[in-house]
């Protein structure tokens, strides 16, 4: 059996074995299971960094995905103090029933064609978003398309929307939202590409199937990050035929035009291409929620990217206020940019790709600050890029992100890093003398914000005359 697989994951499988019966150990100790600090500490300090060291990077991606799908991730614990926060907030105006339940979300690119929403939820995520998902399947750029820059927290990645297709996460959206989907079939396009690593599954299922526990999840909001096919030559249509697809089965649409490893792509950043971009998506989006149907308004968001200059962030914002039906922004995708203050080897800093993790999170704040202030803070914006712990996160809430988004860091940091980010974020608010998540969004722009706050008390006598 063994000979079919290659030695990386036949590796890999010996390890995640050997995980898998410590972490069943630990969880028969006395203690809150899933939910317990010693089940974190052991998860985040000796399987994270074993699997990290032991297996390539895309492994460890595959390993850490099936791991929370067989329900074997920390689950979130409510912090001991600080229990009057309010966390829950619904940030997009059109859409005033979409209620997050807290402000810390899981970025695009982890679960890429969502085989795993409902687990991800007890990881303590208020929203998870999957993707990008391209409407046809591809198998996206040779590996090895991502390495770690260990010394840095840093990942470049070159994954180029690696994606088993709209119809496959179709299928396990409609799984997700209860109606009998068939869980989607592997197309034979991408299905050549990740033979060995169906194969490495099936050996990492066999050994779960008498150790998973099934547990009541938590529900949040559920995003849909729609990519472009790499050989498309439409500027629009795979977006278009994207949200008529899965859109319905979406609480936010996520229109990624960021991603640097698709050519071309972020040329549709520019103004004219843009503007057109977005109507089309706009009208598609509409057609959702028309007078025909019953489908509640789904927010369209865009993700940008962290390279654009000055000039080129207020033609978004223009383009964005221009537009009526955008309803927020993503800030930011990874960067093609190298810092000066990395030290990790060169042969790894200089691979080509996007750059993410701590690497890029003054530059994505600094981002986040100037789009809150060119859109003067009407536009909801998530941010995201190297956000860690509850600093990080503050920071970009600050900056003005009402919502805001982990990924590369759970690499260094281990999934249960999202219980610390949400209980260290409320420690933050509260010392500030704060009452809630709304009170700090954007508090680096006090013109800004007290107009908007004022604003908004305005609004509200007026509704209740």
């Amino acid at each position: 059996m063994f000979q079919q697989l290659k030695k990386p994951a036949l590796k890999a499988a010996a390890a995640s074995t050997a995980i898998i019966l410590s972490i069943e150990v630990t969880t028969q100790l006395p203690s809150e299971g899933r939910s317990s600090k010693t089940y974190h500490k052991f998860v985040d300090s000796v399987a994270t960094p074993f699997i990290r060291n032991f297996t390539d990077p895309e492994t460890a991606h595959t390993l850490a995905l099936q791991s929370v799908k067989n329900n074997l991730a920390p689950r979130y614990y409510a912090p001991s103090k600080n229990g009057s926060i309010t966390t829950t907030m619904a940030p997009f105006e059109k859409a005033p029933h979409l209620t997050f339940p807290n402000p810390v979300g899981l970025a695009a690119g982890f679960d890429k064609d969502g085989i795993a929403i409902p687990e991800l939820f007890t990881l303590g995520f208020g929203f998870v978003e999957i993707g990008s998902v391209t409407p046809l399947a591809q198998p996206g750029n040779p590996k090895p398309r991502i390495f770690r820059l260990k010394n840095d927290k840093g990942v470049i990645n070159r994954y180029g929307f690696n994606s088993l297709g709209g119809k496959v996460a179709e299928g396990h959206l409609q799984t997700f939202r209860g109606l009998n989907g068939d869980g989607g079939e592997t197309q034979s396009e991408a299905s050549k590409d990740v033979e060995e690593t169906n194969y490495l599954n099936s050996v990492w299922n066999h050994v779960l199937e008498m150790i998973t526990v099934e547990e009541e999840k938590p529900k949040g909001v559920l995003g849909v990050n729609l990519g472009k096919n790499k050989l498309s030559t439409e500027e629009t249509a795979d977006y278009e035929h994207g949200i008529k697809e899965l859109g319905p089965y979406a609480d936010y649409i996520v229109i990624n035009i960021s991603s640097p490893n698709t050519p071309g792509l972020r040329n549709l950043q520019q103004l004219e291409p843009l503007r057109r971009l977005l109507q089309c998506c706009v009208e598609s989006r509409n057609k959702l929620h028309s007078k025909d149907t019953n489908t509640a308004y789904i927010p369209l968001v865009v993700k940008i990217a962290p390279d654009l200059s000055i000039d080129e962030m207020k033609d978004i914002a223009t383009v964005i206020k221009e537009t009526k039906g955008v309803d927020g922004l993503i800030v930011s995708n990874t960067t093609n940019s190298r810092p000066s203050t990395l030290t990790s080897p060169s042969d790894v800093v200089t691979q080509t790709g996007g750059l993410s993790g701590e690497p890029l999170r003054d530059l994505s704040t600094e981002c986040i600050r100037q789009m809150y202030r060119f859109t003067d803070g009407s536009i909801p914006i998530i941010g995201v890029g190297g956000v860690g712990d509850g600093v990080s996160a503050y920071e970009k809430l600050k900056a003005g992100a009402s919502l805001v988004q982990v990924y590369s860091m759970m690499v260094y940091e281990g999934p249960g890093v999202v219980t610390r980010i949400r209980h260290e974020l409320s420690d933050l608010i509260a010392n500030d003398g704060y009452t809630s998540v709304e009170d700090v969004i954007g508090r680096d722009h006090d013109e800004i914000f007290w107009r908007r706050k004022e604003q908004a008390l305005k609004s509200k006598f007026l509704s209740n005359i």
